[in-house]
């Protein structure tokens, strides 16, 4: 058999490859069926790979014999703190097997590396993740859901809404999410910026009436906090479906962990967006974070994707 060849990704692809996106939906939604469905039709896919080609999102297609798309890969090229680098999301790539990833990545993988690009991430699909694997990318991120219960869950007493006025309270814990993943083992690097912008980024998810923000009080003050917000439509995607709740940050004081309060405050915020009739909650994770991929599984939450990192040798670059 002829191996397939390989040529830069056009706009006029667009439909093709949302085929083949649909397609490989269909084989993940066959293993999750909380994911969403409307990404088995190629005009959603196809909706998708237009957006990402409006957004920058640039690539490679691999053709049969016969002129038939057999995968594509796109990747979005960035310069920020993340350093010159590629993202691919969970739209920007399909293939019918694992050699035509392989071979597109190939193909591409040089070109990032002539641009400097040395990091290159890819936000892969669960039943993907061999074949990123074997082109050397590690774990960074987990997405994954949850179902929600049906008969809208079990409320607690030390669970309140949090509003504006809580704002100094909660502000001691507000550094708790990013200095855990700022130190051992994770060592994300967290500029500087971050921190002044969490005080103006907690008080408008505070105000903001689509939020559900949730708080846990004890004899000494706030002892961890849950906030949970619907999807935007527009932020719909293979991972993250249409119509689910999201679960966007939770934390707990350190000398509260192991005592229930983590697991009060999400039994509370699922309870309360099952009310609201909600069935699906989506959320992610650093996976080298050893509390998080230990106490997410525990509450329900399955992974469906995972950002995979790789990053290649400076020395590269040299001469």
């Amino acid at each position: 058999m002829n191996a397939p060849t390989t040529r830069p990704f056009a706009a006029s692809d667009i439909d093709a490859a949302a085929g083949l996106l649909a397609d490989r939906h269909r084989r993940d939604l066959a293993r999750e069926a909380a994911l969403d469905p409307g990404f088995t039709d190629p005009a959603a896919c196809a909706d998708l790979l237009r957006t990402a080609w409006e957004q920058g999102a640039r690539g490679a297609v691999a053709e049969a014999a016969d002129g038939a798309l057999t995968g594509h890969l796109l990747a979005v090229p960035g310069d920020d703190s993340r350093g010159r680098h590629v993202w691919t999301g969970p739209g920007h790539y399909a293939a019918r097997d694992e050699d035509v990833l392989r071979r597109l990545y190939a193909e591409l993988s040089g070109q990032w590396l002539a641009e400097g690009r040395l990091h290159h991430y890819a936000v892969a699909a669960a039943g993907d993740l061999p074949v990123w694997l074997s082109q050397c990318f590690g774990y960074e991120q987990v997405h994954a859901l949850a179902d929600l219960p049906a008969d809208a869950g079990r409320l607690h007493d030390d669970v309140r809404a949090a509003g504006p006025s809580d704002l100094d309270a909660l502000e001691p814990l507000f550094r708790l999410v990013a200095d855990a993943h700022a130190g051992p083992p994770v060592f994300a690097f967290i500029e500087p910026s971050f921190y002044d912008d969490l005080r103006p980024g907690h008080l408008e998810l505070l105000e903001d009436p689509a939020v559900s923000y949730w708080l846990s009080e004890g004899p000494d003050g706030v002892r961890g906090f849950c906030v949970m917000r619907p999807v935007p439509d527009d932020e719909a995607s293979p991972t993250k479906p249409r119509g689910s709740v999201e679960l966007l940050l939770a934390a707990t004081v350190p000398e509260s962990r192991g005592s229930g309060v983590g697991r009060r405050l999400t039994e509370h915020a699922f309870a309360d967006a099952a009310r609201l009739g909600f069935r699906v909650c989506v959320t992610d994770w650093r996976a080298a974070n050893p509390r998080s991929s230990v106490f997410w599984p525990h509450r329900g939450f399955r992974p469906v994707a995972h950002r995979l990192h790789r990053v290649l040798d400076p020395r590269l670059l040299q001469g």
